[in-house]
């Protein structure tokens, strides 16, 4: 019985099934006690009616028993009821159904023993007869002489025929019931469903919602309290509805912004294990499944798995640059971040890993830049100062040796101007501000030019530089 409906309907019925069995017994018994009251004020009646019929009062009964039974016997085979007299002491006088000669006292029968010892109107009895071997309903009255009690009249009929109009009572208490059932059930059922509907819809929107179905509702009509829960249930899908909407769009710029990111992403739960990653992770990594598995797994470098441990521990934020050299060699700036609950306890870790390879080896770079620069800029200074230092030295007495020098340092002096425009170049070429343009140049001029460059440099420190003749190709 799985129906709401049914088990509303079979609980109305059975509901009612009892109330209106209660109701039955207790009109039945209503009716009996009422029929036999009836029953007993009518017998009541009609010995009173015999009492003056007979003559019985302020007579004296001794010596009228032939009279008496004269009186008795049409009644006796024409009634089904039993009438008895006996006088005071309890000897019965006459029977109409019985041979008075075979009956023994009846002082102690209940019904005479109420009229002629305790003085009452009526005497009123129900018992199995030893006489006729079946119950009987005894209905006493007295018969008065000079006001006493002289003897009493007795009438008696058979509970049979009580119990079979009882019998027809509840026979037709019956036919009327059995159809009360039936309509009953029908409303009942008819009401369960009424009732049951909205439930019912109510239930369906809620599984459809436990199913992420937001979209349903509850359209049926109904009143009273259940309106007020549809109204409330369609609130609350169309507040969830509102909110996986939000959620899941939240969730798309969330995928769309991680899965773009250069740097490398890893969320890690509470067991070790992880449970998301984006494209650069896998390419840090050079890993193709990664979801599910733990993270010592996955990782092969120390230096970012004792980085992770730190993080479960210290549940504090930890940044690191470490060097890998799976699948390929790199220098990665490593990151954990802890996710904590409101109550303190850390429920994961998400790692960031951010390839810096290149930034370094640029950084390399424009430190050897800035050696060669440095280099390159002192030989042209220093060239400068050691011929000024020469010619004050003396050497300016000699003008062929004066013009010599002079030339060098105005050389030097272009060579460290086009130093500084190569500079100022460079830096636009980084900025892709600059045009590159080609031209041809003497490289035995270029060779010479530099020769004399470091010729007194060389000569002081005992170098001897020589420039070799060019060779020319045979004819």
């Amino acid at each position: 019985m799985n129906k709401l409906w049914l088990k509303i309907g079979v609980s109305f019925f059975v509901l009612f099934f009892i109330t209106i069995v209660v109701v039955g017994f207790f009109s039945g018994e209503l009716m009996k006690s009422t029929y036999m009251k009836m029953k007993e004020n009518q017998l009541k009646d009609e010995a009173q009616i015999l009492v003056h019929t007979l003559n019985l009062s302020n007579q004296d009964l001794d010596g009228r028993e032939k009279e008496l039974e004269k009186a008795l016997a049409p009644l006796g085979q024409e009634v089904d009821a039993r009438i008895t007299i006996i006088d005071r002491p309890g000897k019965v006088i006459v029977d109409s159904k019985e041979n008075r000669e075979q009956l023994g006292n009846h002082a102690s029968r209940p019904e005479f023993k109420t009229v002629l010892q305790n003085g009452k109107s009526v005497g009123i009895a129900t018992r199995k007869s030893a006489t006729v071997g079946y119950s009987m309903l005894y209905v006493a009255v007295p018969i008065l002489h000079d006001g006493k009690v002289d003897g009493a009249l007795r009438i008696s009929v058979s509970l049979e025929s009580i119990e079979k109009a009882v019998n027809k009572l509840w026979g037709n208490l019956l036919l009327i019931l059995i159809p009360i059932l039936l309509i009953i059930a029908a409303i009942s059922i008819i009401l369960a469903r009424r009732i049951t509907r909205p439930v019912q819809e109510i239930i369906e929107v809620s599984n459809d919602l436990a199913s992420r179905n937001y979209s349903s509702r509850i359209y049926g009509k109904s009143s009273g309290e259940l309106q007020e829960i549809s109204v409330s249930v369609n609130k609350l899908a169309e507040s969830l509805e509102q909110q996986m909407y939000e959620i899941r769009e939240n969730s798309q710029r969330l995928s769309a912004i991680v899965e773009n990111l250069v740097s490398g992403v890893m969320l890690i739960d509470y067991d070790k294990e992880i449970i998301m990653t984006n494209k650069a992770m896998y390419q840090i990594l050079g890993e193709q499944e990664i979801t599910g598995k733990t993270f010592y797994e996955v990782i092969k470098s120390f230096s970012v798995s004792k980085l992770i441990e730190r993080g479960f521990q210290e549940k504090q934020r930890a940044q690191e640059e470490v060097a890998i050299y799976f699948p390929r060699e790199m220098i990665l700036d490593a990151s954990v971040t802890p996710i904590l609950m409101e109550d303190g306890e850390i429920s994961g870790i998400v790692l960031l890993l951010h390839d810096i390879t290149q930034i370094r080896h640029l950084e390399n770079v424009r430190s050897e830049f800035v050696a060669n620069v440095s280099h390159e800029l002192k030989t042209p200074i220093t060239a400068v100062k050691g011929f000024a230092e020469t010619l004050l030295d003396g050497a300016m007495d000699d003008e062929e040796l004066l013009k010599q020098f002079l030339t060098i340092i105005k050389d030097e002096s272009e060579r460290l101007n086009r130093l500084i425009l190569d500079i100022l170049a460079l830096s636009k070429i980084e900025q892709k501000a600059l045009p590159v343009h080609m031209e041809q140049v003497n490289l035995d001029d270029v060779i010479r030019q530099s020769v004399e460059m470091v010729s007194e440099l060389a000569s002081v420190k005992a170098i001897q530089l020589e420039i070799p003749e060019k060779k020319t190709a045979a004819p």
